[in-house]
Formats: structure tokens, sequence, C-alpha cells
């Protein structure tokens, strides 16, 4: 359903995702995650997320599914604060928007990670759905990445953003609020593959990311040392 106002067939979508090691993250992932009869909202764009060496092809195929691109935006001039993106690419077809967000690491996932809150750090690929902090996510409760707040200008966007997510019964919490709760607030590394994280896999066919890669996802909850981290990190 939410893939209808921007492919014909959800098998496009995820036949691009696959073959370009893309991810959908962002408003439409949250939507995907949320209960049904909690929200009356629905994305008005679909975020992919790409690294670089991937995104021609991945702009080749939207294009040739009678997508227009209609911009391409430098990161410093973009409405994104991640150090991790190289620029986002905007396609339009009819009323339907994309935005194509290129990682400038070696994959596409570590910009979701400096999300401005952890309800965002979310995304899906081809075969899966992953979620880093389930628990508040799904009962409509968030953090905010104190580096967006602390440790860089604040920009009119990442308050525009808060305020969007908010109206849209998103309920931002401090920190002390999770103390109790050693899932979601520790002064330890989490990771894509640690037991507090969810991962929602089709079978059989296997989640490149998952295997090869761990991104850990930090929340330390006492200042100045509050930071985000999104490192690829190898298994031995």
């Amino acid at each position: 359903m939410l893939t209808k106002p921007f492919f014909d067939k959800a098998e496009n979508l995820y036949d691009l995702l696959a073959a370009n090691h893309a991810v959908i993250s962002g408003s439409c992932t949250l939507r995907l995650l949320l209960p049904e009869n909690d929200v009356c909202w629905m994305p008005d764009d679909l975020d992919i997320y790409v690294c670089e060496s991937k995104v021609q092809d991945l702009l080749r195929t939207l294009m040739a599914s009678k997508y227009k691109l209609t911009s391409r935006t430098a990161t410093n001039d973009a409405p994104y604060t991640s150090s991790h993106i190289q620029s986002v690419c905007t396609l339009q077809h009819n009323t339907s928007r994309i935005d194509v967000i290129v990682s400038n690491s070696s994959t596409a996932i570590s910009p979701i990670f400096q999300f401005h809150s952890t309800v965002l750090m979310n995304f899906v690929t081809a075969h899966s759905v992953f979620c880093a902090y389930p628990e508040m996510t799904t009962n409509q409760l968030s953090l905010i990445n104190p580096f967006v707040v602390f440790c860089q200008p604040l920009r009119r966007s990442t308050l525009d953003a808060l305020l969007k997510y908010s109206t849209q019964n998103i309920q931002y919490i401090a920190c002390q609020q999770l103390h109790d709760d050693g899932q979601c607030c520790k002064d330890l590394l989490r990771s894509t593959d640690d037991e507090s994280c969810m991962w929602l896999t089709c079978p059989p066919q296997p989640n490149p990311i998952s295997q090869q890669e761990t991104f850990p996802c930090v929340v330390k909850c006492r200042l100045p040392q509050i930071t985000y981290l999104c490192h690829p990190l190898h298994h031995h």
C-alpha cells in the first residue's frame, strides 16, 4: 500500500533495491512500523538511500520508469544534517516524488543513524525490515539525537522536522525516562545485530547488509559525550 503512489508494482521497487543495494528509510518506513489504527497520516515522498557507486544505475532505472530528475543538491545545501550524505537527488512523476539520498560511505545505511530522531532509525531492504529502537518506535516514542542539537549549528529544517513528527503523534522523551531500560539508554554500543534491534526478514533470500556489516548506533546519555556512531565493522 505504501509503495502504490510511487510504483505500479511493489516488486519493481524491491527489484530496484536489490539491484542497487539500496534501502528505504524516512517517513515511509516509519509509517510501516506504526500501528495502523493509531496513524492518520501518509508519507508524501519516498526516501531511497544508496551508495555513490550505485546511484547512477538507480537513477537510470527510475528515469526509465517515467521519473524526471528535477534537482541534485550537495549535502551542504540539503535539508539533512548527516555528514555521511554526499548529495540528494529529487525525482518527480506527476504528483509522486522520490528523494535519492547518496551516502558518501561504502554502504547506503550509514546516514540513517545520524537522523535527528531515534524513531527514524529504521530501513527497509529488498528482503527485510530493520528497526533500531522497536519498543520505543512502535509506541510512538523517540529520543532526539543530541549530536544534531549540541554538536553542530541547529538548522531551521531540523526544527521543522521535529515539529512535523510531533504533530504526527510522535512523543519526544528525555533519556532520563529510559535509564531503567537497558535496551534503550546505556553507555554501550548499539548495532544492527544486537538483540535489542528488530530484523524482520523474508526467507529464503538472505539480507546482505545484515550478514556482512555491523553499524553501531550509540546513545550515550551524559553530555558532552552524547553521540551517535556509525562506522562499518566487519565480522572476523
